[in-house]
């Protein structure tokens, strides 16, 4: 079971990085010698800042609300993903580090963004 959530991270803390668990966003970057060959392998694990450019492909661009950022991702129930977003905003209080519908983010957003002139 997978499905899209949206997380509003403190924008304060977009440098820090994902929850350890949540891994399917991780990347290698490797180091290559004279001849073409791989060198040194480096995995990369993101931070809130480094997922939102990196996946704004596939989810868009993170959304900024006030004093904090908000992410769309594909996390799991089963692999305990959507558990460790939610631990995040343990002793938090809204809307930092919430995790969102689809239904409830828009109302979020069009709740706090502030009508154009």
């Amino acid at each position: 079971m997978k499905g899209n959530i949206f997380i509003s991270v403190p924008a304060s803390d977009i440098s820090n990085a994902l929850p350890a668990s949540i891994t399917r966003y991780d990347w290698v970057e490797n180091t290559y010698n004279e001849e073409g060959e791989v060198e040194s392998s480096t995995t990369i694990h993101p931070t809130w800042e480094e997922f939102g450019e990196r996946n704004s492909g596939l989810f868009g661009s993170p959304v900024s609300v006030g004093d904090v950022v908000v992410y769309e991702m594909e996390a799991s129930w089963l692999d305990s993903e959507v558990s460790a977003l939610i631990a995040l905003g343990e002793g938090q209080s809204a809307p930092n580090y919430t995790v969102y519908t689809n239904a409830e983010v828009r109302q979020f957003i069009a709740d706090n963004t502030p009508a154009e002139l």
